[in-house]
């Protein structure tokens, strides 16, 4: 396999300082030609050591002359993508989307489906990145899934299929004997890998997955049973003796099959993921209610959505009748009945159930699987949310509602758990359009999401809520935590909710620097921004000839006195009910929309929790800098979660209570030099405040406590 072949492939290398700050670097790396065969040894053999932790890569024998680079400088100059980043030709496969970005691929064609979304994404292949947060973000994901050589990644499936292996076993839960293994190496994998190639038209990153593909299938038993642990699992499983999540495993597995074969078009991995589904059927036929209830104890993740995914893309009912077996009774009955009970529950594992509930109601018309999914998401937002926009608590599940407060901790807002409430808010917009629901997604987007990489593209697991806190980021071999693999598909599917549309409107989601091609219109849509660097952002419209449709853009709630021009002339456009300003008319090659989105500061009430409030800047929750006293490499590296017994938490930052929430903060202001800086002033003690994306490698607070003035 090529790494990126007739490319150069241009890189940041990470050199910490001796406080465990970073000081990032660009390296520009010949590709052409370069074996996988051993991830960094790949590296080594054009020349280069690795060194991760204490200087990135150097050349043997050279001493580097670099200049600092901003993250925006490393990819603006950067090539990686210069070969493969056109917009994919629509084949008949990329019209499709399935349970990773949720977009039913029966909506356009097959028929399966009883509820269409209102409002489509358009198709990844359709959506390119443009230089920006987001696109650095993708290529430093990109050179992440590059480095995984495939025959370690494969080496658990080879030997539990009694298959020979001599490749370095991989460490974390990708471990020999580590209970977890394969759903990363089999699963997360492959859905990244897909997701890439659509969003970039990467094919040798398709490739590469397709290798996967066709060496698991050698892997797969004669009754479909495919996996990275023995079959015998289940059988603990069925005796209800301990055993760590093998169906939640399978269903990372099974997914990441159907990926490749909606972005890919591999039909081989449609054949292996077909024979997973009945061997899982197969499984459970015999069990009676009761007996799949006691299984369904044990942590199993979405396979109510896998199942319901492949039904959409064969038409087999018995997929169908698969995912409706698979239903969680005991968590989805409270929620029908819209009560909630969710506290003490583990929420990762039971998020991917309500997407499948989302799928359900897609695919059966069942009224009672769309009160769940609308139930379920308002009753997060509203009631478990932090205030960057995360839910779970320090014990990986949910509290009762409206203590949050009361829940700050070094392992809060797990990563998967933000990834999983983007795909349900998805569906939710697509059945019905509403701002309400891309402001939240913004808020996840730059708070839970962005700034959850770091400048090697290694993955966190928690973003902590703990005053004094600090990012912790996994390794490249030995880590795989479940956020690895939903962060890897992430920053691989960051353009797959900019754009929605319908027959006649297309709808601006986010505010990103990207392009968007509507064939059916025979139109492309350009968007230029710095967002949220600055506060503005404008939309290009490219035609063959002039074209009627309408141009619909967010009225985010944080922007106060939003005003657009249209070829430089003020547009007096007030929002509609779905919270969204409507452009009508007939567009020509050339027309530019302007748009002003002035940000302004607000402190923001925490529910339940008076005492305490939370700062932000328009989308942007704001983090008191704390300093990196104590911090160093090996606290930040290679852990999932701040060691809080080891460096203690720091008093929580506090300001006289006479300052009340609401829009407007006399208490902070912002730096005059333009950049996203604020500074507190006459309070107890001051504090620089930074949006949280930006925090790396500091200790810092998003939580303030109110104080009655003397």
């Amino acid at each position: 396999m090529l790494l990126a072949k007739h490319t150069i492939l241009d890189t940041m290398i990470s050199t910490r300082n001796a406080d465990g700050s970073r000081r990032s670097e660009f390296l520009a790396l010949g590709a052409g030609g370069v074996t996988m065969g051993e991830g960094l040894l790949a590296f080594r053999s054009m020349g280069l050591v690795s060194r991760r932790a204490t200087g990135g890569y150097l050349r043997q024998g050279e001493t580097m002359n670099s200049t600092s680079v901003t993250r925006r400088g490393f990819l603006r100059t950067s090539t990686a993508a210069a070969a493969t980043g056109a917009l994919l030709p629509l084949h008949s496969w990329a019209l499709a989307q399935d349970g990773a970005t949720d977009v039913p691929r029966s909506n356009n064609h097959t028929g399966y489906e009883k509820i269409v979304w209102k409002a489509q994404p358009f198709p990844i292949a359709q959506v390119r990145l443009k230089a920006g947060p987001l696109k650095d973000m993708q290529e430093r994901d990109r050179v992440f899934l590059y480095m995984l050589p495939n025959d370690r990644l494969l080496r658990s499936f080879r030997l539990t299929a009694g298959k020979p292996s001599t490749a370095q076993p991989l460490g974390g839960w990708e471990a020999p004997d580590c209970e977890l293994r394969g759903h990363f190496a089999g699963g997360h994998y492959l859905s990244a890998c897909a997701l890439m190639y659509a969003s970039t038209g990467d094919d040798a990153i398709r490739l590469k997955a397709e290798d996967m593909v066709k060496e698991l299938a050698k892997c797969q038993f004669p009754n479909g049973y495919l996996g990275a642990y023995p079959e015998n699992f289940y059988d603990r499983l069925k005796k209800y003796e301990e055993v760590w999540a093998p169906f939640y495993t399978y269903h990372k597995i099974l997914a990441g099959h159907l990926d490749m074969y909606v972005y890919c078009g591999s039909e081989a991995a449609l054949r292996t993921a077909r024979r997973m589904a009945d061997w899982a059927i197969e499984w459970v036929e015999p069990l009676s209610d009761e007996e799949l209830a006691k299984v369904q104890m044990t942590e199993h993740g979405g396979m109510n959505e896998g199942l319901f995914n492949l039904y959409a893309l064969t038409g087999e009912k018995k997929y169908l009748d698969g995912g409706l077996r698979f239903e969680h009774r005991r968590f989805f009955d409270p929620l029908a009945a819209h009560e909630d009970k969710l506290a003490g529950l583990h929420s990762n594992t039971n998020i991917p159930k309500v997407i499948g509930a989302a799928r359900g109601y897609e695919l059966t018309g069942d009224e009672r699987y769309k009160s769940i999914a609308e139930y379920f998401w308002q009753t997060i937002v509203d009631h478990h949310t932090y205030a960057p926009g995360g839910t779970s608590n320090n014990d990986e599940g949910w509290s009762e509602p409206d203590t949050i407060g009361s829940h700050l901790a070094p392992a809060g807002q797990e990563c998967c758990c933000s990834y999983n409430m983007l795909k349900l808010t998805r569906h939710l917009f697509g059945w019905k359009p509403e701002a309400r629901r891309m402001d939240y997604y913004e808020r996840l987007l730059w708070n839970v999401r962005a700034g959850t990489q770091d400048v090697d593209g290694m993955l966190m697991y928690y973003v902590p809520t703990i005053p004094g806190g600090w990012k912790t980021f996994g390794n490249q071999y030995d880590s795989f935590w479940c956020c690895t693999g939903t962060g890897a598909e992430e920053y691989a599917k960051l353009v797959d909710t900019i754009y929605f549309h319908d027959e006649s409107s297309v709808y601006v989601n986010q505010f990103v620097a990207s392009e968007v091609s509507w064939p059916e219109k025979h139109a492309r849509l350009t968007q230029e921004t710095s967002f949220p660097e600055e506060e503005r952002t404008s939309i290009t419209i490219h035609a063959e000839k002039p074209v009627e449709f309408t141009l619909r853009i967010r009225a985010p709630h944080w922007a106060q006195g939003i005003a657009l021009t249209v070829n430089g002339r003020p547009e007096h456009v007030t929002p509609e009910a779905d919270g969204y300003l409507a452009l009508s008319r007939m567009w020509k090659s050339g027309d530019r929309v302007e748009v002003s989105l002035p940000m302004a500061l607000r402190a923001e009430s925490i529910a339940g929790s008076p005492e305490l409030a939370s700062l932000a800047y328009g989308p942007l929750v704001l983090a008191a800098e704390m300093g990196r006293d104590g911090l160093s490499t090996e606290m930040i590296d290679g852990r999932g979660r701040p060691d809080v017994d080891r460096l203690p938490a720091l008093p929580m930052p506090k300001f006289e209570a006479g300052h009340a929430a609401g829009s407007g903060v006399s208490w902070v202001k912002k730096s005059e030099e333009g950049e996203l800086r604020f500074r507190t002033a006459n309070q107890e003690r001051d504090f620089t405040l930074r949006p949280l994306y930006q925090v790396m490698d500091e200790r810092y607070s998003v939580y303030w406590q109110r104080m009655s003035k003397a």
